[in-house]
């Protein structure tokens, strides 16, 4: 298929925000979408490839349409070719109507353009069944149509040239349930019968999925990931294409959903995502990434290629005696990652854990950390390090020592912090596991504490090394559903909001789908990647019996 749409180094300019530079085609009959938060630059690409840009917006680049170049083009020759070559739907629906004005004198301003007076009665009634309304609608006002009805409307407006290309802004973000799938099967429809390609605008990943063959994230004016949206949406590159799925209710009907986590800091002209990336590096502050090919057909974004690789366990074996625990266990862990590792009780998901902690020797394979074979006795006693949160708090921490020795301990015996630090990370990761650090609590002997507390401490103590990657040992077990619901919430929490990893070993595959990004099963001494169904709630109940 030749190319509709074909857009080279666009760029625009407000004030306090750049969009682009922006180089993307679309082929004829394609469906395309657009997604990214709100303030990500959507609706300016879209009002960019329509040029209906306010006068104080600074445009540079190549914007061709059907071979044509709309930036070179004079307004008047852009009017004739817009609607009739390309058309545009605006969120909003109901503001782009003339409120005194019945539906079928607004039509017919579109349909003179192009066609005689005789024929307009014909083509309104095609349309408008085109896009599921009745012809006695065209004699209503605007402010007697639904939301969804003027959406429609729009759209039958918009398709009355019988254009090439429709740039839909939007266009479900005010629908109810029934009316949103009604306008997904109408575009649908269109496309497969008319040819008509459609570029979506949208902060809907499940719109994009149900529609779009490609997809294209935008974030801060920069498109960070681009590729098929199925495999996009399958398994995100970008740490931002990341934090989007996490936070889409519609496609994570079992998980608790959270937001990307603020910005930390801002860069310095470098990579737009900086301050909320939990993979950056130094030079994301100063350097701006471009979209370059990843394989796979994919685009990124990104000075590190892409979203990298954490941890990797490479053929993990370990007996004991003439008994095989682990057999050829691989696993990988990326920056950012909630991985639950499940499996029934005596499976080897602690002897697993210890291993990929740095807290056994002697086993087959190698375990890789950021490319490198893993050298704990460094990771264990460095920041962006690995550590590990026991099972049982009570024989993790010496229990005559005062909480504030207690959580210190790690950076006291890494040697790497001066006085001040150790103070301001103790009082942190205090504030962060949800205790106290005034100097009364911080003098409380460890065995004067309750078992929710000292839980809480083994946390806080590994939070001191700013970890890069947490490993979690059963940390829900013996708890009531009410106990286990808050631990949960606080791992997730805390996991979101200073980005780093976490490997929680558990045996309850229902706390597992909650938070997880990715499950393993251990069985039978091997490793395997396990998916709950996502769309039955009760599956788990049967998933379980897998064990």
């Amino acid at each position: 298929m030749s190319e509709i749409l074909n857009v080279h180094g666009l760029t625009v300019e407000y004030p306090g925000f750049t969009l682009g530079p922006c180089s993307f085609s679309m082929k004829r009959g394609e469906i395309l979408a657009a997604a990214g938060e709100s303030g990500s630059g959507k609706t300016t690409l879209a009002r960019a490839l329509s040029r209906l840009l306010e006068e104080e917006a600074a445009v540079a680049g190549e914007v061709a349409i059907a071979g044509s170049s709309l930036y070179k083009m004079k307004e008047e020759e852009v009017r004739r070719i817009r609607m009739e070559l390309f058309s545009i739907v605006f969120q909003n629906s109901g503001e782009w109507l003339n409120p005194s004005m019945r539906l079928r004198e607004q039509l017919r301003e579109t349909l003179i353009k192009k066609y005689p007076a005789r024929e307009h009665r014909e083509r309104m009634k095609i349309l408008m069944v085109m896009v599921g309304l009745e012809e006695t609608d065209l004699e209503r006002y605007p402010d007697q149509l639904s939301g969804g009805m003027a959406q429609k409307f729009l759209l039958a407006n918009a398709m009355a040239l019988s254009p090439e290309m429709v740039i839909l802004d939007e266009p479900t973000s005010s629908m109810d349930a029934n009316s949103r799938k009604a306008f997904i099967d109408l575009i649908r429809r269109i496309n497969r019968e008319h040819g008509t390609a459609f570029l979506i605008i949208t902060h809907d990943l499940r719109l994009a999925r149900e529609l779009s063959s490609r997809i294209m994230i935008l974030y801060g004016g920069v498109v960070e990931e681009a590729g098929l949206t199925e495999k996009v949406l399958e398994r995100p590159k970008h740490p931002y294409t990341q934090g989007l799925l996490r936070a889409s209710m519609d496609l994570n009907l079992l998980k608790d959903i959270w937001g990307i986590r603020p910005a930390e800091e801002e860069g310095l002209g470098g990579c737009p995502f900086f301050g909320r990336c939990c993979q950056r590096l130094d030079i994301c502050r100063t350097k701006r990434p471009s979209l370059t090919e990843n394989g796979d057909g994919r685009q990124v974004a990104c000075n590190r290629g892409g979203i990298v690789t954490l941890l990797e366990a490479q053929h993990i074996g370990k007996r004991y005696g003439k008994q095989d625990v682990l057999r050829d266990a691989s696993l990988e862990i990326e920056h950012g990652e909630f991985i639950s590792l499940v499996g029934k009780s005596g499976v080897g998901k602690t002897t697993l854990s210890r291993i990929l902690g740095g807290y056994m020797d002697e086993f087959e394979g190698n375990v890789l950390y950021d490319g490198k074979t893993a050298d704990y006795k460094q990771l264990h006693k460095s920041s962006h390090g690995v550590q590990m949160v026991f099972q049982d708090s009570n024989e993790s921490v010496n229990p005559s020592m005062t909480v504030r020795e207690a959580v210190s301990e790690p950076l006291t015996l890494s040697g790497q912090a001066d006085a001040d630090t150790v103070k301001d990370r103790i009082g942190q990761a205090l504030r962060d596991v949800g205790l106290p650090a005034d100097a009364r609590f911080l003098n409380t002997r460890v065995k004067k504490l309750s078992g929710g507390q000292k839980q809480r401490i083994c946390i806080a103590r590994a939070l001191t090394m700013e970890p890069a990657l947490m490993i979690a040992d059963e940390p829900t077990s013996m708890l009531d559903p009410s106990s286990k619901a808050n631990v949960l919430r606080f791992l997730k929490g805390l996991q979101n909001s200073r980005g780093f990893s976490i490997l929680m070993v558990t045996h309850d595959l229902t706390c597992a789908a909650k938070v997880s990004d990715r499950i393993y099963l251990l069985k039978n001494g091997r490793l395997q990647p396990f998916a709950p169904v996502a769309d039955r709630i009760e599956c788990s109940i049967y998933q379980m019996e897998e064990f």
